[in-house]
């Protein structure tokens, strides 16, 4: 996916963003109705032995509409129209992914697009609206809410008031990342994880596996090459040819970002648990190959801008 995605000139891939965009409003609204169940969600559909989610792919979908959709017009955005725009694509795939539900990944698209409206150079006043209407909002978002979101997001603040129920995971995740101390305790030695005290330790908290297991140092290292990425990406975004590779790299970027951000300050304890995967290093096929399509999107604009 990596190698056909960096072959194939981003400006043709561009102009199929409005035929991607609804083929994954359709994708998503039969997940809703058809998709495969699992511990109470519809995420996933399953085609012979093979499951994907689809709402990984339209992260990338919507990186690619708005970056079309901003190289154009984005020139027009002092009529307030054209600024709501972007944020009606959003809307309604972060209404389709959230009746999933799937509260964490709905956030991440609205990130990406915070990103690259900031990018496009919008005016402070349109910015200071929008940041007033997402504050506003906040109560009504959150009557919408499960019980079990409202949860994650005030147990983050003291996992102990529930220890034994919704506030667990945050704990043992602490737990196990404390226990590694500076060198780790070794390689598959680690108490928390190998014993299965640290749930969900695969997938959401395998930065704490990383943690116990790696130490201190083990973390860093990863974290440094996070770094590296992320930085290679804002140098592209920087050096591209062109406004539509500037908004592509942006956007890749910016969804790296979010997800090891949240990730990592989730397993610390720092942010509520939402149930973001960690790039390159979370188990889950769908996510991996969202992963390396986004590298492909980033290679695909350096490899332009070094022969133009």
């Amino acid at each position: 996916c990596c190698i056909l995605v960096t072959i194939i000139d981003y400006h043709a891939i561009a102009k199929t963003a409005v035929p991607l965009y609804f083929l994954s409003l359709i994708i998503l609204v039969y997940v809703i109705f058809f998709g495969k169940d699992i511990a109470g969600s519809r995420r996933w559909i399953q085609v012979v032995s093979f499951e994907f989610q689809p709402a990984e792919f339209a992260k990338i979908t919507l990186i690619i509409l708005l970056s079309d959709f901003l190289s154009r017009e984005k020139d027009k955005f002092s009529n307030f129209l054209y600024f709501t725009l972007p944020f009606l694509f959003t809307g309604i795939l972060m209404f389709l992914i959230y009746k999933q539900p799937d509260l964490g990944t709905s956030i991440v698209f609205l990130a990406i697009t915070l990103f690259m409206i900031f990018i496009a150079g919008i005016s402070w006043k349109y910015i200071i609206i929008v940041f007033i209407l997402l504050v506003s909002f906040f109560p009504v978002v959150w009557s919408f809410l499960k019980g079990y979101q409202r949860s994650r997001l005030l147990l983050f603040l003291n996992p102990e008031m529930d220890p034994l129920g919704a506030g667990y995971n945050i704990i043992q995740s602490k737990v196990a990342i404390g226990s590694g101390g500076l060198f780790g305790q070794g390689l598959f030695s680690g108490i928390q994880s190998q014993l299965k005290f640290l749930p969900a330790q695969h997938t959401d908290f395998v930065f704490a596996v990383i943690g116990e297991e790696l130490g201190f140092m083990g973390a860093l290292l990863l974290i440094s090459l996070f770094i590296l990425i992320l930085w290679k990406g804002i140098r592209i975004a920087q050096e591209a040819p062109d406004s539509l590779g500037t908004f592509m790299a942006t956007g890749v970027t910016s969804l790296m970002f979010i997800h090891i951000l949240i990730n990592i300050g989730m397993s610390m304890g720092l942010m509520p648990a939402t149930g973001l995967p960690l790039p390159f290093v979370s188990h889950g096929g769908t996510f991996m190959i969202t992963n390396f399509i986004g590298i492909g999107l980033l290679l695909n604009v350096h490899l332009r801008s070094i022969f133009v």
